[in-house]
């Protein structure tokens, strides 16, 4: 399994700095008089500088090998020039690469046992002059640790920082990217709330018309007064069909100085009525209970789902009476669209398949319920909304 560091590393500054650092010493040292005057050690001195910069500069692509080998330039020194620790800068630089280059546990493989070598040298070579007199291991402990120690927790700090950063940075980044979904989610659903209101309006309406021309073409010469009826039927439907196309497209528009028209509630209950009696369907309503305020999408829900029971039945069961019962309970709106069977044969009218689908979706919305099937005689269909969903978006009464 390969190793990798803790944070992103930019290898080439991380190579390039700690050689510059080193390389500058050089020429401070040679402003020192006493330097100059050493001798031999000048040319030690800055041999093991020159050799520990050129292994900083391949010390982020090779961390562990380059510190061991800037460790053991650092004792030669130490050891052929008791107590000059020129050679020492180095080792903390290349202690701070190490770790910013590799995983906690890998550096602190490399790391620790160097440290170790260095200040038993240090003990055991002395560092003579004045501090020979207060104490070599003490002073071998106290330089393992300002050269090895201190870079270490500086890069642990830098690097808790670092990930600090970095997880705030992707937190705000997953928070852009959550809201950006759920904005696209939220104009999914309204694009897939908008096709469905389409879909019902022009299965509605157009099953409408089919029906009508349909009967028209039947009393060409038996009723003429009745295909004038049916006639004005499918004029209505047409009408009443282009009206909701054009307001429901019209929410896609950007226009906010354009006027809207309020959306299909239960006042709208008694156009439906008629709209079904028009088409052949007729159709008793019985009432019961207090009615209460729906919500604006509860009530598209419920004048949607009468439109699709009353449709269907002027579908398949042209000619048959319907029953519309609407029940207002304290803590429900219960409707049962029920018909007494087909008076003539259905006509020949395509199937989307969709239009139970789309009230059971809408419902959906609201929590409500759907039962459909046989009764007998004809087609039952019956929905109910919970009050506590149906008037969330309204006052309650």
């Amino acid at each position: 399994m390969i190793n990798r560091p803790d944070v992103p590393l930019d290898r080439r500054r991380f190579s390039t700095v700690p050689a510059l650092i080193v390389l500058a010493l050089i020429p401070l040292l040679f402003a020192v008089p006493e330097f100059l005057d050493s001798g031999t050690v000048v040319y030690l001195t800055t041999g093991i500088l020159l050799v520990q910069a050129l292994l900083l500069l391949v010390c982020a692509h090779r961390p562990g090998l380059v510190l061991a080998g800037i460790t053991a330039a650092d004792c030669a020194l130490y050891i052929l020039d008791p107590g000059n620790t020129s050679a020492g800068l180095a080792v903390p630089l290349a202690v701070y690469v190490v770790r910013r280059a590799l995983p906690r546990r890998a550096a602190a493989q490399r790391i620790i046992p160097l440290a170790a070598v260095s200040a038993v040298m240090a003990a055991v070579v002395g560092s003579g002059g004045e501090l020979a007199a207060a104490g070599e291991i003490p002073l071998g402990i106290a330089r393992g640790l300002l050269l090895y120690l201190l870079p270490w927790v500086i890069a642990e700090v830098v690097i808790g920082r670092t990930q600090l950063i970095q997880a705030l940075t992707e937190r705000a980044e997953l928070a852009e990217r959550e809201q950006e979904l759920a904005a696209r989610q939220a104009v999914q659903e309204q694009r897939t709330m908008i096709a469905r209101e389409l879909h019902d309006i022009a299965a509605h309406h157009l099953t409408g018309i089919i029906v009508s021309a349909q009967a028209a073409t039947a009393l060409t010469r038996t009723d003429p007064p009745a295909q004038h009826r049916y006639l004005q039927a499918v004029q209505s439907d047409a009408r009443s069909a282009l009206e909701n196309l054009r307001r429901t497209v019209g929410l896609l528009r950007a226009d906010e100085e354009s006027t809207t028209t309020p959306a299909p509630s239960m006042s709208d209950l008694p156009q439906v009525i008629d709209a079904a009696l028009a088409r052949g369907t007729r159709v008793k309503l019985h009432e019961t209970g207090v009615a209460w305020s729906l919500g604006p999408v509860a009530g598209v829900v419920v004048i949607r789902g009468i439109e699709e029971a009353l449709a269907n039945i002027a579908k398949h069961a042209p000619g048959a009476e319907a029953g519309l019962v609407v029940r207002w309970e304290p803590a429900r709106l219960s409707l049962e669209i029920t018909d007494d069977g087909a008076a003539s044969t259905a006509p020949m009218l395509p199937a989307s398949g969709y239009g139970l689908a789309g009230l059971r979706e809408r419902l959906a919305l609201v929590h409500g319920s759907l039962q459909t099937g046989s009764d007998g005689t004809g087609w039952r269909t019956a929905f109910s909304i919970p009050r506590e969903h149906a008037a969330r978006e309204g006052e309650s009464a």
